[in-house]
């Protein structure tokens, strides 16, 4: 284990942009070793998610840190990343609780406190989505192959007065659900989602397309 995981965090309590940047670090986001630094991405589909990515988390990348994010457009496939290079942001991120390299067998948990709605916000933005239940009915669905960071984010959830569904595995994934109508709309009113695509999919659904 390198010195920097066994370092203690500096930091107690992260403010509400740079909770909402570790929530979307957690959800689509990485940090990898490169020879001389440490690269940070956070990954989208290239339609539907060029806006949040070149607009709203370039712009807290670069309010919190001074970071500049650079897109690139993955080749013969609808993905693409925004990056940067930098081994000061890669490790303060990674006292924040966020893994160096693969997440896969990361124990994907703050290791600082958070603000709860933007932390919330940026994890939904980026591995989340709503969905038409049936009828004009939406369904907020949290899916990740990390049980801990479901599990938490579910525990903040119903600290703000949530009553989602309880945790589950699918396949290789643990997800859960915000089911009742009433709490959906709350959900989106209370979370404020910065992605307009989930903004458009719950209008859709509400309009019964």
């Amino acid at each position: 284990m390198s010195p920097a995981a066994l370092r203690p965090s500096m930091k107690e309590e992260l403010d509400e942009k740079e909770s909402e940047i570790l929530g979307i670090m957690f959800g689509d986001g990485s940090v990898r070793p490169t020879l001389r630094s440490l690269k940070i991405e956070v990954s989208g589909h290239k339609v539907d998610d060029r806006d949040y990515l070149l607009g709203h988390v370039s712009g807290l990348f670069r309010e919190v840190f001074g970071l500049k994010m650079r897109p690139y457009y993955r080749r013969k496939e609808n993905s693409m990343v925004i990056y940067a290079y930098s081994q000061q942001v890669g490790l303060e991120l990674h006292e924040w609780g966020m893994p160096i390299g693969s997440k896969v067998r990361a124990i994907l948990v703050p290791r600082v406190s958070v603000k709860t709605v933007p932390f919330i916000r940026g994890l939904f933005d980026t591995d989340g989505c709503i969905y038409r239940k049936y009828g004009p009915y939406a369904q907020v669905q949290f899916k990740s192959a990390s049980r801990d960071l479901m599990n938490y984010a579910r525990g903040l959830l119903v600290s703000l007065g949530f009553r989602p569904t309880a945790v589950i595995k699918d396949e290789s994934r643990f997800k859960f659900y915000i089911c009742r109508q009433v709490e959906v709309v709350r959900f989106i009113r209370v979370i404020r989602p910065a992605n307009k695509k989930h903004m458009e999919r719950f209008k859709a659904v509400l309009k019964g397309f």
